[in-house]
């Protein structure tokens, strides 16, 4: 493991610890502005919320020439308006198809945990499914507790091997529902090592809880291992207990071993007092095993064929940290974060787009009641319930390339509890936040970031959250002027200002030494066009840097607080673009995804 995945396994599970919130986007026509038309661009229509008939013609034709071979990716700008309900809707009914197989169904069952993941191909969904069926906790080493043979003492190190790991592949085409192919198969076997001193894990958390009767008596009968332990810097509890101010712990185990799937503290270790002990029971919602009871009784399908499924596309990325990719007129340049996800660096035509403080800053969760009375600071007195996720401690970043006929995309996963890239698709994970980040480049230049948010992941549920996204786009321009575009006519912006995407559909930054402009073309719901300041945008990338960003600076969770009356004419410019998503009142573990998408294109270039 090079350093810095090393560092991120320990800000995951020690300092910089917080998750207790998991638990309780050629030429075309232009309008009479100069403004493209086409479908990838059109902002009446919201591909988050919207839902029309996800088919197409060129679903039909891609199904009808190649029911199972031949795979190529759905390209996001094929149709913009219409890609949030591919993403919500297809992969439950791709899982439908395949666990719908005895052998499938069965597989699932049998597992010590399992997930699922969705490729969305022309005019066909793929999904693959992991199920590891054995699973050991192997302690070695008494550390400073009194001995092993105390059921409660913690272990120098942890070894956690997962075994017999089955994976099976399906292709369903998107229109009939058919199952087309099945591949069986096993993934080789998956090590994960706790050393709690090597990782530099602040145990003193995890101590105190195994002094509650509570935790002590859930932990005596099973080989449990501590998966997370220290001061909770992203999540803040109540007025009394913001951001910073709690500690917690999280023990994991086979859950084959008792009611109990889990167990997690929350606690103020100053004064040595565990305020609460959740423990999710195995009667907590599991997605897959959910779909496998819906369809049972359901004919096996018919026709299908069984055999090798290869996805296409770059794989195996995770040991870089940094790279480049270039074709069809950009050059795109990323680097994986400790705390921003991954940072883009762009240019086309062998000119400047984006800058290199182009990243995603957070995902925000509230859980109900919604909304904070101060910076940090959550509505009323529920424990639990608001958390900061700064993505890049949740790894691995990028990790995949995929080409289209008239552009590429860069692909980030990231996980919270995982570092490394197999870690995070087995449900043994303290988090159930999980994202697959896609940065699309085409060849008429235009760009489109979407996440998707696929909550398959750790099986607890604590209430259903409302998701913020922070999406930070630095254009690389030294000098700029901004406009907004109210659906009319553009307006020049003077200073820095904040626009609802219902009232100011387009927003732009043009350089202020060229012809040059970026044209955002579905900014986010609120977007503030803001003067550049590298002292909230440029954080070092060590664990110091993180905690400046998550303390210091407590006050940027509220986005208006950016704005700050200064001039827009002439100066390096910046767009921070946010977005929400509310999940519904519902279970939070499920296989019922989420999207968020942003689209801009350099003009003039």
């Amino acid at each position: 493991m090079n350093s810095r995945r090393r560092f991120l396994r320990a800000a995951i599970a020690g300092a910089a610890t917080g998750l207790a919130g998991c638990s309780g986007l050629g030429s075309r026509p232009r309008s009479a502005d100069g403004t493209a038309t086409d479908a990838r661009t059109q902002p009446e229509t919201d591909p988050e919320t919207d839902a029309p008939d996800p088919t197409t013609d060129a679903d039909r034709t891609a199904t009808e020439r190649a029911p199972a071979d031949g795979l190529a990716y759905y390209s996001p700008a094929a149709d913009l308006r219409n890609y949030g309900k591919l993403v919500r809707t297809r992969k439950r009914a791709a899982l439908r198809s395949v666990l719908s197989v005895p052998a499938a169904a069965q597989s699932v069952l049998g597992a010590v945990s399992s997930t699922a993941y969705h490729r969305i191909f022309e005019g066909i969904d793929f999904v693959e499914i992991l199920a590891p069926h054995e699973m050991e906790v192997v302690a070695s080493g008494t550390g400073d507790e009194p001995g092993l043979d105390d059921p409660t003492a913690i272990a120098e190190e942890y070894v956690i091997r997962y075994r017999d790991i089955a994976r099976i592949r399906g292709l369903v085409d998107r229109e009939t529902d058919k199952l087309l192919r099945v591949e069986f198969g096993e993934h080789e076997p998956h090590t994960i090592t706790w050393n709690y001193d090597e990782l530099g894990i602040d145990l003193t958390p995890a101590r105190i809880s195994l002094e509650d009767p509570r935790v002590r008596d859930v932990l005596a009968d099973v080989d449990w291992y501590v998966a997370a332990s220290g001061q909770s810097v992203y999540a803040g509890y109540s007025e009394e207990y913001p951001i910073d101010s709690l500690s917690l712990a999280w023990f994991n185990w086979n859950d084959r071993q008792g009611e109990f799937v889990s167990l997690h503290t929350v606690l103020d270790a100053d004064r040595r007092e565990v305020l609460g002990a959740y423990t999710p029971r195995r009667s907590t919602p599991q997605p897959l095993t959910a779909v496998v009871a819906d369809v049972r009784g359901e004919p096996e399908p018919a026709g299908y064929t069984r055999g090798p499924i290869e996805p296409p596309g770059e794989f195996g990325l995770v040991d870089r940290e940094e790279g480049v990719v270039e074709a069809h007129g950009w050059r795109v340049a990323w680097r994986d974060t400790l705390h921003d996800a991954y940072a883009v660096e762009a240019t086309y035509k062998s000119k400047p787009v984006f800058g290199p403080q182009t990243q995603i800053p957070y995902m925000f969760s509230d859980y109900e009641p919604f909304g904070t009375v101060d910076p940090g600071v959550p509505l009323g007195e529920d424990v639990n319930h608001h958390f900061w996720d700064p993505l890049g401690v949740t790894g691995p970043g990028v990790v995949e390339r995929h080409d289209f006929e008239d552009g590429f995309r860069i692909r980030g996963t990231f996980h919270s509890g995982s570092s490394t890239r197999w870690e995070w698709r087995f449900g043994q994970n303290y988090g159930p936040y999980r994202y697959v980040i896609d940065w699309s480049f085409f060849a008429d230049g235009t760009a489109i970031l979407t996440s998707r948010h696929p909550t398959t992941g750790y099986r607890t549920t604590n209430g259903y959250p409302e998701y913020t996204y922070h999406v930070s786009v630095q254009p690389g321009f030294e000098r700029a002027s901004a406009s907004a575009y109210n659906g009319e006519e553009w307006t020049s912006v003077e200073e820095e200002a904040a626009f609802e995407r219902a009232a100011m559909p387009r927003l732009r930054i043009e350089n202020a030494d060229g012809p040059e402009r970026l044209v955002f073309e579905r900014p986010g719901e609120t977007s503030y066009l803001l003067q550049y300041d590298p002292e909230l945008s440029n954080f070092e990338q060590t664990a110091a840097g993180l905690r400046n960003k998550l303390l210091d600076h407590q006050e940027y969770l509220e986005p208006e607080n950016y704005l700050r009356g200064r001039s827009l004419d002439g100066e390096p410019l910046q767009a921070r673009l946010f977005s929400q998503q509310d999940t519904g009142a519902g279970p939070y573990a499920t296989v019922d995804p989420f999207v968020f998408s942003f689209v801009m294109r350099a003009e003039n270039y």
